[in-house]
């Protein structure tokens, strides 16, 4: 059976037309163009299904939510790094909150900016755990139960981790918990990657192409 999600020959060459429409009408607005809605359909189911229906950075349950109200996540932000706008690595899905609210187009979670240019996938260089470099329930764990009208949502830096605690704080996890449900009884709480779906060499290109947009004055 083919996953549906997995780019083919024909979205490639829509992505490839949209960049092209951008660089004759000077704009780095890529994904504004009606070519690419479905490309941007397919890699939110893709990313919906290797996260397991959560959002990347709070684990928020991303299930039966509609599409509009989740957005493809660029780790790197596209306004600093246009160039990785459509890499597999650069991208996940994210809740509203954690996408636009809280982490928008700030880079302070780069140890060094300048470095992203030049090795991105450096795990190292990110301060909170990468959606798609790092493997989240080794930094940070996640508990959630739901009885009737009772929620606990509680989440615990796994041995000290500062990439766990550092996700913690930059997205105002502390926001997010719960406890209504051990208030209540009286206690105290204190599968194939994207990438692979494309040659190696079709996503440089991409990418070349993308650097070239960075030379256009952004409307």
């Amino acid at each position: 059976m083919i996953d549906q999600t997995l780019l083919n020959p024909e979205d490639v060459e829509a992505i490839k037309r949209a960049i092209n429409y951008c660089h004759e009408n000077g704009t780095t607005n890529i994904w504004d163009q009606e070519d690419l809605a479905h490309v941007k359909q397919k890699i939110k189911a893709h990313y919906r299904g290797l996260l397991g229906e959560i959002c990347c950075y709070c684990c928020k349950n991303t299930h039966g939510e509609f599409n509009l109200v989740l957005d493809i996540e660029h780790i790197l932000p596209k306004v600093h790094y246009l160039q990785f706008a459509l890499s597999p690595f650069n991208l996940s899905v994210a809740c509203k909150r954690c996408n636009m609210k809280v982490k928008g187009q700030d880079i302070t979670f780069l140890n060094d900016p300048a470095v992203a240019n030049e090795a991105p996938e450096d795990s190292v260089n990110y301060k909170f755990i990468h959606p798609n470099l790092d493997e989240y329930f080794d930094h940070l764990g996640y508990d959630s139960i739901i009885k009737n009208n009772k929620k606990l949502i509680k989440y615990t830096v796994v041995n000290s981790s500062p990439k766990g605690k550092y996700t913690y704080d930059y997205f105002k996890l502390r926001e997010l918990e719960i406890d209504t449900l051990n208030a209540a009884q009286g206690i105290e709480i204190e599968q194939q990657k994207f990438s692979d779906a494309l040659p190696l060499e079709t996503i440089s290109e991409i990418e070349l192409l993308l650097n070239d947009l960075k030379t256009i004055k952004r409307t």
